[in-house]
């Protein structure tokens, strides 16, 4: 039952910040999770935001394989152009447990961060006096 109310609690936290999260477009990920107990998992991210070199909050599904279980998690994530990095609690769904994980990813739909809008200027035009 305590798993259940941490999750349930979790939930209810991210749930309010929906409206904040609301304002920014999601983005996507797709990596592999380390599960702090010795397991591997892959799975699927959507993230609260979709800018570049920026924290995000993170809602996923992994797939334990060790275990053959569902994962559901809810995180944090650092997010940049094509990839993230997160920290997650998930629940085991065929143990009822609670487990914390650490995942890298390939993001999708990820902007670039504001201010970087390419390469600079070239060299001026050169002077024919010199």
């Amino acid at each position: 039952m305590f798993h259940r109310s941490v999750l349930g609690m979790a939930a209810a936290a991210a749930l309010s910040l929906m409206p904040v999260a609301a304002k920014a477009d999601p983005s996507f990920g797709f990596g592999i999770s380390f599960i702090i107990g010795g397991d591997v998992s892959i799975g699927v991210r959507v993230f609260s935001d979709d800018e570049a070199e920026r924290g995000a909050l993170a809602l996923g599904l992994d797939y334990k394989l060790r275990g053959k279980a569902w994962r559901p998690n809810i995180g944090a994530a650092y997010l940049d152009e094509d990839f993230y990095v997160d920290l997650s609690l998930g629940l085991d769904l065929s143990t009822n447990e609670l487990d914390y994980g650490i995942g890298l990813g390939l993001t999708s739909n990820v902007d670039a961060p504001a201010g970087a809008t390419g390469p600079g200027p070239g060299p001026g035009p050169t002077d024919p006096s010199i």
